[in-house]
């Protein structure tokens, strides 16, 4: 079956859920949570996806309008958006995490453009350049260039030393193709945390978000900040505009701002010190739960991990039973000159490890990183948040001794004298991207230190998820 030239309302069903399923599912969702309360902005949200709901069911597709929500810091976007996710009528949806949707694209545009260059320099057109470079006047021995077109794109042909080379100069863009190709995979999208900091990431999503839309993606995504507000300050912001402007068209913009709870606050932080270990003592209990949990398997040993052509080395690794455990320590992890990690690396130790340990969470306010190391932190527990990774901490400093958001970041390192976001010589002034992001950073570590994220995530959990998928496929 062809899914890319399906029609999108094949990829809907009205029987697969009825329209009040996910204001039921709030509801039981509030009823058995203790400290939880209807809240009046969530609500809000619920109305209008429960209207997406309705159109999707309804087969009613072209009429769909996308959602975009955005507030604090556990203002319950994520959580309202899973509950529509879990029950949206459709068979053809996904949900991702932002860094990991741009992650992926730029996957697929570099292999867009391996598959081109395929297309220019190899089989059939690799076989006729020297006669077509005979035609046009020129030798195998000397070096000449010339251009013609062929199949309606301009080449560039290049020969010296008996070697032939074509370039494609027209370089189509693979976006639009990237669009139809995404959207006959997956028609309703759910993206978590819609945040837009870097300059190539704005460019491609000027492009790709406009393509999306007009082969009829219905978007429900997450963010800090309003649509009118991503990106801001942004070097080029013009360019990014476009994509402002679609999201605005495309999805009803839904305000939680004035939500006054953080509800991650409110499951069980006692439970932070199995996981969260803080004060003076803090890296020997780390230490001691590290060798207890390295005696469950073989030696420690380094790996290497591999894909495309990053590679990591992760020092401190164990395999036990059921599955794959690391170590590392804050400076290795966040500050290093030798391996500096970003979202990719970090998205590839998160889908390798079912529990990570990590030592030595520094005070950010006080001197205790770069303003890099903070930035790396945040990814961090971003991709191991998203991977639903168990991680271990110690910490001289309390969670909420980490960072207080009403201080600057006193950095003595850094080398920039200017003052601008990447900071000053001994004051970096936060950007308020940081000031999000760190907030967030804190109310997940809350989170990964509950009770509940405990349940879903370590190498019990895991292994049973991966064996739950070996008997389907059997």
């Amino acid at each position: 079956m062809d899914i890319c030239n399906m029609s999108p309302s094949s990829f809907f069903s009205s029987d697969c859920s009825d329209a009040s399923a996910l204001q039921s599912a709030y509801d039981g969702m509030i009823n058995s949570k203790e400290g939880f309360k209807r809240d009046a902005f969530q609500q809000n949200a619920i109305d209008s996806l429960s209207d997406l709901q309705r159109s999707l069911a309804s087969l009613n597709v072209k009429q769909a309008k996308g959602v975009y929500m955005h507030g604090g810091v556990g203002s319950g976007k994520t959580f309202v958006m899973d509950l529509f996710y879990d029950t949206a009528p459709t068979v053809k949806k996904r949900r991702m995490h932002f860094t990991s949707f741009m992650l992926e694209m730029h996957k697929r545009m570099a292999a867009k453009q391996k598959e081109r260059e395929a297309q220019i320099s190899g089989g059939f057109l690799k076989r006729i350049l020297p006669k077509i470079h005979d035609d046009i006047g020129g030798t195998a021995d000397s070096s000449t260039e010339r251009s013609f077109s062929l199949f309606g794109t301009k080449i560039v042909l290049s020969s010296g030393n008996g070697e032939y080379n074509a370039v494609d100069e027209d370089n189509e863009d693979p976006l639009p193709v990237i669009a139809k190709e995404i959207v006959g995979e997956t028609f309703l999208l759910c993206l978590d945390e819609f945040e837009v900091t870097d300059v190539a990431d704005a460019f491609v999503l000027a492009r790709l978000f406009e393509a999306l839309f007009a082969e009829g993606l219905v978007l429900v995504t997450t963010s800090n900040r309003k649509p009118s507000d991503l990106y801001y300050n942004g070097l080029n912001r013009q360019v990014f505009m476009p994509t402002i402007n679609a999201i605005e068209k495309s999805c009803e913009v839904i305000s939680l701002e004035d939500s006054p709870v953080d509800y991650r606050g409110l499951k069980t932080r006692e439970s932070g010190g199995e996981i969260f270990m803080a004060g003076e003592d803090g890296a020997k209990m780390l230490g001691e739960l590290w060798a207890k949990a390295a005696k469950k398997g073989g030696p420690v040993e380094s790996l290497t991990l591999t894909e495309a052509s990053r590679k990591i080395l992760v020092d401190a690794t164990v395999e036990i039973k059921g599955g794959r455990v690391c170590k590392f320590d804050f400076k290795d992890l966040c500050e290093s000159s030798k391996m500096p990690l970003g979202n990719s690396e970090f998205a590839m130790i998160a889908n390798s490890f079912d529990e990570i340990f990590v030592d030595n969470i520094p005070n950010f306010n006080k001197g205790g990183s770069t303003i890099d190391g903070l930035r790396r932190f945040v990814l961090f527990v971003d991709a191991c948040y998203d991977a639903k990774v168990r991680v271990y901490f110690s910490s001289k400093h309390t969670i909420q001794e980490l960072w207080d958001n009403k201080e600057e970041i006193y950095d003595p390192r850094s080398l920039n004298k200017h003052g601008d976001l990447l900071g000053g010589a001994s004051v970096v002034p936060v950007d308020t991207f940081t000031r999000f992001s760190l907030d967030r950073t804190i109310s997940r570590l809350y989170e990964m230190s509950s009770d509940e994220y405990i349940g879903i995530s370590g190498v019990e959990v895991k292994e049973a998820e991966r064996n739950k998928k070996t008997k389907i496929i059997l």
